[in-house]
């Protein structure tokens, strides 16, 4: 191989030079900083303060850039995602490839049989993760809590329940609140044996988005 020469082994595509991305990340970092972030948690907010943020108006917590720096340092540089049964299954690192889940959530289900859109039951959550399990291309399933046949308080370790039963690939979940995260936690500490094991290998990712603008 020819000296100071890149060779990628799959084609790239890239819309942002390097400088370009931090500049952006800069931007970021300013952002965070001077026109702050609203917050809804007061556990949250007691957070950040602890580490140094700006929680003087909670309307607009002001986070400074050398915390988010720390953060990033200190954040694991490669994942390894198991499946249920302890085996490696996903490497996230940001340099091996993409991986393809199932998507969240089923509102509206297409049978199978009937060719028919109609509200998703609980047995459709089970029968998509077989689905799911038996497809040798998607690495895992994604679910969430927007079922209309199901409670809204409680579809969340529902649909994680049955793609527990039904499928061993790892399992991306949206949660409705935090006590229903720590459910979630308790109920995949008991499949892998002891939260020990579920750290040392999980099966389980949480999910959780910002709403937008800057909340």
């Amino acid at each position: 191989m020819r000296a100071n020469y890149i060779h990628y082994a799959s084609p790239q595509f890239h819309l942002l030079s390097e400088k370009q991305l931090e500049e952006l990340h800069l931007a970021t970092l300013q952002i965070l900083e001077r026109a702050g972030v609203a917050f809804e948690c007061q556990e949250a907010i007691e957070l950040l303060g602890d580490a140094g943020a700006d929680v003087s108006d909670h309307n607009r917590v002001k986070i400074p850039s050398h915390l988010v720096e720390e953060a990033l340092r200190t954040t694991p540089k490669t994942i390894t995602i198991y499946t249920r049964d302890g085996e490696p299954a996903m490497v996230l690192n940001g340099m091996t490839g993409s991986h393809f889940i199932g998507g969240s959530d089923l509102p509206t289900y297409l049978d199978p049989f009937t060719g028919k859109g109609r509200p998703c039951y609980v047995e459709d959550i089970a029968a998509n993760s077989r689905v799911i399990d038996a497809l040798p291309n998607i690495e895992g399933v994604m679910t969430g809590g927007c079922y209309p046949t199901l409670p809204g308080t409680i579809g969340d370790r529902i649909s994680l329940l049955q793609h527990i039963l039904n499928s061993s690939k790892p399992i991306a979940c949206s949660m409705v609140s935090a006590q229903s995260l720590r459910e979630m936690i308790e109920l995949c500490s008991i499949v892998s044996g002891s939260e020990e094991q579920l750290r040392r290998k999980p099966f389980f990712i949480g999910s959780s988005e910002p709403v937008t603008p800057l909340t």
